[in-house]
């Protein structure tokens, strides 16, 4: 009764590994198991097994053809939603009057928290593209297609950017990969809340490039404390926060820094629990 209870636990623990090394494992706990004085240790060492976590996290198991579907879909993500969005966010940010300020504001706000979550959702969506590309090199790749493909969504409308345009963007992407890289560094190093921090700075940052060439950067609220009573605290937040670029940018920076964090090694390291004495 009490081996084969030892079984259940250790079939159960074997679950939680990568298939290709359960085998392994539930050999190596057996071999572990048979040596053991004593049925309670037996017992005891088998059911730490099944209720304990692995020394590191499980590996992500990806197929080759569900690595190249994942990269495609976040080839797809990067650079066709900028794309798309660009054009289709201008329907509502363009014109202002007292009648849409309201609904205006309310989507610009969620345009922003909207974003972050894509981010988020996207990169969950795309785990296996880190199998392609290594973590040190995501904010390079993330950034470096985001940054062609809003060239490209510019040149469709308008043949060929200006210079001050051309600038800005491409300050924009430099400040974007080199804070990604350092949010990057800093999650690896296991200081996850301060990672965010680093692209939550980002934003700003790379926003202020971003808008060097306009009054934007000299925080100008760009008269619109008319519709906010004269107030020029919360006009210059919707002015900011109805930026599409803005929301452009938050996805990228978001999507490159959670893939990052999603990054596993192939092989997990195989750790044997220690024998409660």
């Amino acid at each position: 009764m009490m081996g084969r209870l030892c079984h259940v636990f250790l079939t159960r623990a074997a679950r939680r590994w990568p298939t290709d090394l359960r085998d392994e494992m539930l050999t190596e706990w057996r071999a572990e198991l048979h040596a053991m004085p004593g049925t309670s240790r037996r017992l005891r060492y088998a059911a730490s097994l099944a209720t304990s976590r692995p020394h590191r996290e499980p590996a992500v198991v990806v197929s080759p053809g569900r690595i190249r579907s994942h990269a495609i879909l976040a080839l797809l993500f990067v650079a066709g939603l900028p794309m798309v969005y660009l054009p289709l966010a201008l329907n509502w940010t363009a014109y202002h009057t007292p009648y849409t300020i309201a609904w205006q504001t309310w989507v610009a706000g969620g345009s922003v928290v909207g974003a972050v979550a894509l981010g988020l959702v996207c990169a969950r969506m795309t785990t296996g593209v880190m199998q392609k590309i290594r973590p040190a090199l995501v904010p390079l790749w993330t950034i470096g297609v985001g940054y062609a493909a809003v060239l490209t969504s510019i040149m469709i409308r308008k043949i060929l950017p200006d210079g001050a345009e051309f600038i800005d963007l491409t300050c924009w992407a430099l400040s974007a990969a080199a804070l990604c890289m350092l949010a990057a560094r800093v999650a690896r190093a296991g200081h996850i809340v301060l990672s965010w921090g680093v692209v939550l700075v980002a934003g700003a940052v790379t926003f202020w490039f971003a808008n060097m060439h306009n009054a934007l950067s000299d925080f100008s609220a760009l008269g619109m404390e008319y519709f906010f009573d004269g107030r020029f605290l919360p006009a210059f937040v919707f002015v900011v926060a109805k930026q599409e670029f803005l929301h452009v940018s938050i996805f990228l920076l978001v999507y490159a820094h959670q893939l990052v964090r999603r990054h596993r090694a192939v092989r997990a390291h195989v750790a044997v629990p220690p024998v409660p004495a």
